[in-house]
């Protein structure tokens, strides 16, 4: 088996140990690297299989060691991290369509990080059950709205004593999306001549699959078509993109971000789109500076 090859670029010394360590423990080579201009002299020796990069840096910044990994390694895969407000990179993360951003600090779930990286490192992005340390899951079939109402009326009557979750809304966001959006391909029509009882084929079901531990509840809304990219949902993220379109088919998507600890598209494109939610029952934890795990492969 491949052991794979990590470097940190962080000038944060504490950062780099804590990261160093956690994969290490993970069975996989770590290095470290203070700037982005270090890093770039460390890729061209070392080849890692990923580089994991604080945004902000002296010497060089992250998207400026980004720009050049792009153009010159471009088969090296890049996540970045900040102990800022994501929301407020937006703009950048647009332009150069960024889809993994880590939030250090208090916010620094070391298992979270661990499972995320995996999943990038082998290209194996898909499966709720990741996230989760004991899990077993349940699973429905979803070929029209009507189910779909039904399915998210079953997973919060399940969890009705715990407050403040917010699934039903997120969950109908999201497989709304996936039948209306991913299967159906109704974006360019406005939701008013989105038809209820339409059913689609077997082969064309929404996959919605839930589970919990005694720290939170996941579900994933898979559909079979991939239609979803990337650089959309950057788009939909970015409030200050408040276009016609963006109001109308990529609210959904803003909502769920505000409202849940952890949203997570994971896109094979032209074959599924798989979104993630993640909801912890104690919801001490900040609510507004959250990671961007969109995974296209």
């Amino acid at each position: 088996m491949k052991q794979f090859s990590i470097l940190i670029a962080d000038d944060d010394e504490q950062v780099c140990r804590i990261l160093q360590d956690l994969f290490r423990r993970e069975g996989y080579v770590a290095s470290a690297a203070k700037n982005g201009r270090e890093a770039v002299k460390r890729i061209s020796e070392t080849y890692p299989d990923l580089v994991i990069s604080d945004i902000k840096m002296p010497v060089m910044d992250g998207f400026e060691l980004f720009t050049i990994m792009k153009k010159e390694y471009p088969f090296i895969k890049h996540i970045m991290m900040t102990s800022y407000d994501v929301d407020q990179y937006i703009k950048h993360i647009r332009k150069y369509n960024i889809g993994n951003i880590l939030v250090k600090g208090s916010d620094f779930n070391l298992a979270e990080v661990a499972a995320y990286v995996r999943a990038i490192l082998t290209g194996d992005i898909f499966g709720l059950e990741r996230y989760f340390k004991r899990f077993t899951c349940q699973q429905l079939s979803i070929r029209s709205y009507e189910e779909a109402k039904n399915a998210y009326r079953l997973i919060t009557k399940s969890y009705s004593e715990k407050k403040g979750l917010f699934l039903e809304v997120a969950i109908d966001e999201l497989i709304s999306n996936a039948i209306f959006h991913g299967v159906l391909q109704f974006t360019h029509l406005p939701r008013d001549q989105w038809l209820e009882d339409i059913r689609v084929p077997q082969e064309s079901a929404v996959q919605v699959k839930w589970g919990s531990d005694e720290e939170k509840i996941g579900i994933s809304i898979e559909d079979p078509k991939g239609n979803l990219k990337k650089h959309d949902v950057l788009k939909w993220l970015d409030t200050h993109h408040r276009s016609k379109e963006n109001d109308e088919h990529g609210r959904g998507f803003l909502l769920v971000r505000n409202l849940i600890d952890r949203l997570i598209v994971n896109i094979d494109p032209g074959k599924r789109t798989e979104c993630i939610i993640i909801q912890h029952f104690q919801r001490s934890q900040k609510i507004y500076n959250k990671p961007l795990l969109i995974q296209e492969l």
